[in-house]
């Protein structure tokens, strides 16, 4: 697929300028940047190229998607320009759950790097500052035709303009559901500065590949993998980040309602779920909210 190189529009993405600052030796190195202006789905192309044949760390890049991928089948809204909006091509020999919780601290490494804010992972995929969304995840596998494991790790980031900018012609289920002005946030709203999209993606992949690498080489080492260095590690990390634990919550999962109190996550990232009659549950899905906030 052909590149289609960045032009004088102010709201385009400079591709060339993320390659200059692009310090990685897998992710998005060479042919595997790719950038159009406004897709369908970032997801959805990744995952094209990959069954098609891609080479793992492919990294898709749009400006604007029509039918942007949220979790649980939503739809993910953007406001053109203003956003980073990538999805990765992998072929992982570690468990798919490590990726969300790479993917979650690679974003809030290039959060701290860019504008030395504190951000935080509300369980399972959200990226938080403060108790605004500014960023969430979407993993999706499949199969190649050989059976080998292929991931897309799609990452959307509110980079720039101020939080009012989100409201414009979002699709509200429900005029007294809360608007994305009322939830979400920009960067640039609370870094009080501009921040380069181009800049973000060029920490953002680097971090990724700080943690993705390690854990390829643990998966396909014997010895590594008895030891579980590098896996554990990350896991203690990507629990540290974890804003919802501790808190009394309600896990939505359809028109089922979980409430109690987040005690912990186990090795696979689930939610250890104090219910209030005491018992202990494993949530492995849903939506989570905090009904005393």
């Amino acid at each position: 697929m052909k590149e289609i190189e960045n032009t004088t529009q102010p709201w385009r993405l400079n591709v060339e300028a993320v390659r200059q600052q692009l310090n990685t030796y897998v992710f998005g190195i060479a042919n595997r940047l790719i950038y159009m202006p406004t897709v369908d789905s970032t997801n959805t192309l990744a995952m094209q190229l990959a069954q098609s044949g891609s080479e793992e760390g492919t990294v898709v890049l749009t400006d604007s998607q029509t039918a942007g991928k949220g979790r649980l089948g939503r739809h993910w809204f953007d406001v053109k320009g203003c956003n980073v909006l990538s999805s990765i091509v992998l072929r992982p020999s570690f468990p798919p759950y490590f990726l969300v919780m790479i993917a979650s601290l690679a974003v809030i490494d290039t959060i701290t790097d860019l504008c030395e804010i504190a951000a935080s992972i509300k369980w399972p995929n959200d990226i938080l500052i403060g108790n605004r969304k500014v960023a969430g995840i979407l993993i999706e596998t499949s199969h190649d035709q050989a059976g080998r494991m292929l991931a897309i790790m799609g990452i959307g980031v509110n980079v720039k303009g101020e939080s009012s900018q989100l409201a414009r012609n979002e699709a509200r289920p429900s005029q007294t559901e809360p608007g994305l002005a009322e939830t979400a946030t920009t960067l640039e709203t609370v870094c009080g500065h501009a921040v380069s999209r181009e800049r973000f993606i060029a920490h953002l992949l680097q971090h990724l590949e700080q943690y993705y690498l390690p854990l390829q080489h643990e998966a396909q080492d014997s010895v590594a993998t008895v030891h579980g260095a590098t896996s554990r590690l990350i896991r203690e990390q990507w629990r540290k980040q974890l804003s919802t634990l501790g808190r009394i919550v309600e896990v939505r999962q359809g028109e089922q309602i979980l409430s109690g109190v987040a005690e912990d996550v186990d090795e696979t990232g689930e939610l250890l779920l104090r219910s209030h009659s005491g018992k202990r549950v494993s949530v492995t899905w849903g939506d989570v909210g905090y009904p005393t906030e």
